[in-house]
């Protein structure tokens, strides 16, 4: 039989342990140490050491992609700077047959007046990794900007469009084309993209009295651009005529900056004032006009834009669109050129029967073996220069730059110039990629 001793033994120490416990709590050494714990800031958890910001100091840091390297402490035998060959700015005076093969530098300003941090095509990727807008300047190159200078005294009847498979350098053509017309005194009109126009990233709206569609804010844009460019060549021509923008009316004296700012001034005017600006330039001959449009395939796509029936508009609906279309369509210059640049890219935005005229299938009559291009394509009203692969040349010139901007960190030989050339079918995007794999 178990005695009840046994049980009220283990209560008594038990008892005797919680009161030393309480008697312990209530000692003033712990009520002290209790205090200095109350009155410490809690923690905040929400903090991490490893995201607060360090003062600023004259540490040299790597920037990259997604994040900043610290770059004090490194080793100088696997991180150094890289580079920074000097390059000559492009312009009507360094645009010679001397600079061939070679990589030019264009104007930072140009690029901020026109796209404020927007570069054409592909471009961003290789100015970022260059470290300054660069582009090479080819035989292509040339033979345009020497038919520019012609055009600047007998301007073509058409339009010109340059063409040719993806990475070709199109919109590079493009870009060097304006900026060479920029520092000619030229007016120049360019648009680096016009996929906004049709993408429907962009506000519109229906317009006043007219089945056509606005685009005020990407006017603006375009309005904006050209008397940032192109101000001292507006000024040098006279309206010739009056003109009467909403309430405010131009006297005939006045000149095309004028024109642009009164546009300006009020954004629901920019579509008239573009429209104006278009139809005096067109037939001055004081200077000559530089009209360039990226991605030019967009004024004859159907858009991703919808009316008030949710029905998809053609780009014609728009009036933005329907301003430029006649110079592609046999509408010249008096003085000037007028040219625009494919892009494949976006397959919605390319026509299916501009893509056929632009590339027509082979065929082979019966009475000619010889291979010839269809026929039945049917005819375009502008002509079309190709953009062709690089030469060898070319090739050597580009990789030669890109040893130079450390992108290429093995020596440049004949061989590697070589595979590289046959691997990427000589086109330049394709080689770039080829060299970047690791970027």
């Amino acid at each position: 039989m178990i005695s009840a001793t046994k049980f009220t033994q283990p209560a008594s120490k038990a008892a005797r342990h919680f009161a030393g416990i309480r008697l312990l709590s209530s000692s003033p050494i712990v009520a002290a140490e209790k205090n200095a714990n109350s009155s410490r800031p809690k923690a905040d958890r929400t903090q991490s050491m490893a995201f607060t910001k360090k003062e600023a100091g004259s540490k040299r840091t790597r920037s990259g992609t997604s994040t900043s390297v610290n770059l004090s402490a490194a080793n100088p035998a696997y991180y150094t700077d890289p580079p920074k060959p000097k390059l000559d700015l492009l312009s009507k005076d360094t645009a010679t047959a001397s600079r061939l093969n070679t990589f030019m530098q264009i104007d930072d300003g140009f690029l901020q007046n026109t796209g404020k941090g927007r570069y054409p095509g592909h471009l961003a990727a290789d100015f970022k990794l260059f470290g300054k807008p660069a582009l090479l300047y080819r035989q292509v190159t040339q033979t345009l900007v020497d038919q520019m200078a012609q055009n600047a005294e007998t301007a073509p009847k058409r339009a010109t469009v340059l063409d040719g498979q993806n990475g070709a350098g199109k919109s590079a053509e493009l870009l060097k084309l304006a900026t060479v017309a920029a520092t000619s005194g030229h007016i120049v009109i360019y648009a680096l993209s016009t996929l906004p126009w049709v993408n429907s990233s962009r506000p519109y709206g229906p317009g006043y009295k007219s089945d056509l569609f606005v685009q005020h804010e990407l006017v603006n844009e375009l309005l904006r651009s050209v008397v940032a460019v192109s101000r001292d060549a507006l000024n040098k021509v006279p309206l010739g005529r009056s003109v009467t923008l909403g309430k405010k009316t131009l006297e005939s004296e006045k000149t095309l900056a004028d024109l642009i700012d009164l546009g300006l001034q009020t954004p629901s005017l920019a579509h008239d004032a573009l429209d104006q600006l278009l139809d005096i330039a067109r037939t001055q001959t004081v200077v000559p006009v530089f009209i360039g449009l990226d991605e030019v395939n967009t004024l004859w796509c159907q858009t991703s834009y919808r009316d008030q029936e949710d029905n998809i508009l053609p780009a014609n609906r728009f009036r933005l669109a329907r301003s430029f279309l006649p110079f592609f369509e046999g509408q010249g210059l008096a003085k000037g050129w007028v040219v625009g640049a494919t892009s494949y890219a976006e397959v919605r935005f390319m026509p299916k029967d501009l893509k056929t005229k632009l590339n027509p299938p082979p065929a082979i009559p019966i009475a000619n073996p010889d291979l010839v291009r269809d026929p039945g394509v049917g005819e375009l009203s502008f002509d079309v220069l190709k953009v062709e692969r690089l030469s060898s040349a070319e090739a050597w010139g580009l990789m030669q730059f890109y040893q130079k901007a450390n992108i290429v960190t093995t020596p440049v030989t004949e061989g590697l110039v070589a595979k590289k050339w046959v691997y990427a079918n000589g086109n330049p995007r394709q080689m770039f990629a080829g060299v970047t794999t690791y970027f």
